[in-house]
């Protein structure tokens, strides 16, 4: 406390034994650099925006800049009232430590919003899943990752949450593969069944012949077969892909007389008494019916 306080008489007898020349050297300093730097920070990152640097990169670079320029330019001011900056930079460095202390988390989110910058998981615009969360980058920040989901909302998730969850970027690839499963009844002749799969799979605009889809029979389950539609796209197609491939497989099926199977239940309840009731179940698979009773009391 006492070094505090000689340290605010030592400034204040500094700034009053300073002449008006000074004071106003010192204004017209301040304003000037505060304005040259704003136009320097601007400059700057137009140019940078015009090589392929990210954006995001970009950001931090020149805020990082902006701040030094800043600090550095109330310093030299400082010294124009000639004001002790020995006695400054010790006090700058006390709080720098209290601060410091004070925001733990926030200065590990900044760490690894650095790494997360050189090491370049994700861009802005790329479709990612941080582990249970996804959505397109919209903002890779110094705190903060922005993420937009599918539905339009604002995610905001904290850096040191994203550097130690699992990424999985949908974009660093040009092309993707969409799995897609149907099922058919065991009735079904499979090779007719292959082939308007596979026509529906190269009707959709948005499925590329090459690499070139790939349909199988995948699964021989308990109540229908499973034939898979491997199709790669470009994997900004990826929805409209999804929902053009089914579309045309159903129409596909439809049109070739392909039964898709589906559960039906029937259930019957017969009196059987005031104390006793019976309970038939009737299960329709694909033409197939099963009976089951159950009596209860």
């Amino acid at each position: 406390m006492c070094y505090n306080a000689f340290m605010e008489n030592e400034t204040l007898e500094a700034v009053l034994k300073a002449s008006g020349s000074q004071l106003a050297l010192f204004l017209t300093t301040l304003v000037f650099g505060i304005i040259s730097i704003k136009l320097f920070i601007k400059l700057l990152k137009r140019i940078l925006l015009i090589s392929s640097m990210d954006n995001a990169v970009v950001r931090f670079f020149t805020h990082g800049i902006e701040i030094i320029l800043s600090v550095l330019l109330v310093l030299y001011d400082l010294s124009l009232l000639n004001i002790p900056l020995t006695s400054m930079i010790a006090v700058i460095s006390a709080f720098g430590v209290a601060i410091g202390l004070a925001i733990q988390d926030s200065i590990a989110n900044v760490a690894n919003g650095l790494i997360m910058i050189g090491t370049r998981p994700f861009k802005v615009g790329d479709y990612v899943q941080i582990g249970s969360d996804e959505g397109r980058i919209e903002e890779l920040g110094l705190m903060n990752t922005i993420l937009s989901t599918v539905d339009n909302k604002k995610l905001i998730l904290p850096n040191r949450h994203v550097s130690t969850s699992r990424i999985l970027n949908y974009n660093t690839n040009p092309i993707r593969r969409i799995d897609l499963y149907f099922s058919v009844d065991y009735e079904t002749d499979v090779d007719k069944a292959l082939e308007a799969t596979k026509s529906a799979c190269l009707s959709c605009r948005k499925v590329l012949r090459s690499p070139a889809p790939r349909i199988e029979l995948y699964d021989m389950a308990s109540s229908s077969l499973t034939i898979s539609a491997w199709c790669w796209i470009d994997s900004h197609d990826y929805y409209d892909a999804f929902f053009e491939i089914k579309k045309a497989v159903w129409n596909a099926y439809k049109e070739s007389r392909i039964t898709i199977p589906f559960d039906q239940l029937v259930i019957s309840e017969r009196p059987g008494g005031t104390s006793r009731k019976r309970t038939q179940v009737v299960r329709q698979k694909s033409g197939d019916v099963v009976k089951s009773g159950e009596t209860g009391r």
